[in-house]
C-alpha cells in the first residue's frame, strides 16, 4: 500500500466516522422526542468542512506525484 492511499484511507475514515456518529446522535434525540436538528446540521457541516479538507489534502499529494 503506498503511502497516498494510507493517507487518502485515514483522511476517509476522520471525515465520515465522526458525521455517523453526529448522525446516529441526531437519530437518538427524535426518538427520545428531543431537539434534533442541531446533531443533523453538524452532521452536514462536518461532512462538507471536513470533506474540502479531505480533498485538498489528496489534491495536494496527487500534485506532488
Amino acid at each position: 500500500m503506498t503511502q497516498q492511499t494510507m493517507i487518502a484511507r485515514a483522511l476517509m475514515v476522520l471525515v465520515f466516522a465522526p458525521a455517523g456518529g453526529l448522525f446516529g446522535k441526531a437519530v437518538a434525540e427524535a426518538a427520545g422526542g428531543h431537539h434534533w436538528w442541531r446533531w443533523l446540521v453538524a452532521a452536514l457541516v462536518w461532512l462538507v468542512l471536513f470533506g474540502l479538507v479531505s480533498v485538498a489534502v489528496s489534491n495536494h499529494f496527487d500534485e506532488h506525484r
